[in-house]
């Protein structure tokens, strides 16, 4: 979920963390259904891609 700060500085929310993460220097991504998903740690990565749909129906369900 792209978002911006009070600078307007864009940012990327981790799917699985909720953590703020730069979109132009991700430390994880992983493309599901189209769709970059950006992470802040490899342990959140890897939850993401054990089950992604549970976690993109929770971002779906926060807008």
């Amino acid at each position: 979920m792209r978002k911006f700060n009070p600078t307007g500085q864009e940012f990327e929310i981790d799917p699985v963390c909720e953590m703020k993460v730069d979109p132009k220097n991700p430390p994880f991504q992983v493309v599901h259904k189209g769709r970059t998903y950006y992470f802040c740690s490899e342990v959140c990565k890897h939850l993401f891609e054990r089950v992604p749909d549970q976690y993109v129906r929770i971002e779906e369900d926060k807008v």
